[in-house]
């Protein structure tokens, strides 16, 4: 009965004594102002967390009852706002910090194991950090690769030595891709080593943890994965964002922050093949279910965008407008009878039109035997058509088969075409049948070329 006794005493003591909330000393050496900035990382941004005044010890206290999430947090000032990085988790929340302000390289802490072990950690990086700067900045990017395996190597014998920490998960964020290291790969051709990153490059995040949106090194790692890794084999791109957001699981703080954050990537059309994964990112994920915390009407006016982006996908028959020519002609652009038609949007006083129609007048001259025909379509539109024909007086224009604009401002064609920037170039089959879109002037003749290959 003692025992039990004792056991419940020491039970209720704990509870008692137990650190809740954070309380963090921080003297600030070489550093005149009264006041300093907390802030830490959330997605790509930064968020302040607290700003703090000096005390009549001169020292500053970051002190609450309640609990702060496990993150990477930052001192910093009103111009430079993330000086010191440090730890914070419900677990260790209440140490000293020591800064010196005359030199950032010169931190330390007192009375947390995370941060000691971070501290630590970061005085060795940053001395090779600096060699590799160095090496990259002299062009010597074999020994920019050494340093950068060393780096590795220090990293995963600290998380091997620290697992379950927060200071690990942090630590094997830092741990960097380099094709060098791929040893299980035979070959090691091109595509091998694309299709190995797609599958193992974000391997040092655990997207399921809600503290990989507070790591510095997270949204980078994500960001640079779909544009350095992904995006060079567009038809991986759909797969691989499934496999991201369901990593996450779309219940998380994860899913919330990157479905928005996708679904704005690709709502801009900057290749032909962006639009198929917008439409898809809405079609999937953008239910009451899935996308919770938006309204119906939100919801909506996503898929209406969705839809609008579909009407023009390569595989689409071209929507409906009916434009006008210089003489004030209609022309239907379904019933315009052509073997392949290059509709091109463009505008008067657009330099990146101006030096595209040189390349579509030796475009036309060549191919014109093929069956194509140039069409134009000018964006301005009601009292400013005008401009348009003047446009194509000074570009020398005249030759094409149409130019054409839309007088009356109601047809909606730069909507129903999803036009949003110029020069945009479609191509176009005799079935009104759209092959490509968004082509560059200057890649026009080889994408043609293959479309005109795929057909023989």
């Amino acid at each position: 009965m003692k025992h039990i006794l004792l056991f419940i005493t020491l039970i209720i003591s704990e509870v008692l004594f137990a650190q809740t909330g954070y309380d963090i000393g921080i003297k600030a050496k070489n550093y005149q102002v009264d006041s300093l900035f907390v802030s830490y990382k959330y997605g790509g941004g930064n968020v302040v967390l607290n700003i703090l005044k000096r005390n009549s010890q001169g020292d500053f206290v970051l002190k609450s009852d309640a609990l702060l999430p496990d993150a990477v947090y930052y001192i910093g000032t009103l111009t430079k706002k993330e000086l010191f990085p440090f730890i914070i988790t419900q677990k260790d929340s209440h140490f000293d910090l020591t800064l010196d302000f005359g030199d950032e390289k010169n931190y330390s802490s007192k009375g947390s194991k995370e941060n000691e072990v971070f501290f630590e950690y970061k005085h060795q990086a940053d001395v090779l950090e600096n060699k590799r700067k160095d090496f990259l900045m002299n062009r010597q990017l074999q020994r920019k690769d050494i340093i950068t395996h060393e780096l590795n190597q220090i990293r995963r014998k600290y998380v091997g030595q620290n697992q379950g920490t927060f200071v690990a998960k942090l630590i094997k964020s830092d741990i960097e891709w380099l094709d060098s290291e791929m040893t299980s790969i035979k070959g090691k051709d091109r595509d091998k080593i694309l299709d190995y990153k797609i599958n193992n490059y974000l391997n040092n995040i655990d997207l399921s943890d809600k503290t990989a949106l507070r790591l510095p090194k997270t949204h980078k790692l994500i960001t640079d994965y779909f544009d350095r890794v992904v995006h060079l084999k567009p038809d991986a791109v759909v797969h691989a964002l499934d496999s991201v957001l369901w990593a996450m699981g779309y219940k998380s703080e994860m899913f919330k922050f990157y479905l928005p954050f996708f679904t704005r990537k690709y709502s801009f059309p900057f290749r032909p093949w962006v639009d198929n994964v917008y439409a898809y990112l809405v079609k999937k994920y953008y239910t009451k279910e899935m996308a919770y915390w938006l309204s119906d009407k939100e919801i909506q006016r996503v898929h209406e965008m969705a839809k609008q982006k579909e009407e023009s996908l390569p595989g689409k028959i071209i929507p409906d407008i009916t434009l006008v020519d210089q003489n004030n002609k209609s022309v239907r652009l379904r019933d315009i009878d052509a073997k392949y038609m290059i509709l091109v949007f463009w505008r008067p006083g657009c330099s990146h039109c101006r030096h595209a129609m040189p390349v579509l007048r030796e475009f036309q001259n060549k191919y014109k035997s093929k069956g194509v025909k140039i069409v134009t379509a000018c964006t301005r539109q009601r009292s400013d058509t005008y401009r348009c024909w003047e446009g194509v007086k000074n570009e020398k224009m005249e030759d094409f088969d149409y130019n054409l604009a839309d007088k009356s401002g109601k047809t909606g064609f730069l909507k129903k075409y999803n036009i949003t920037g110029i020069p945009n170039i479609f191509i176009i089959d005799k079935n009104k049948k759209i092959i490509d879109k968004k082509v560059a002037p200057s890649k026009l003749e080889e994408v043609f070329e293959k479309v005109l290959r795929e057909e023989e």
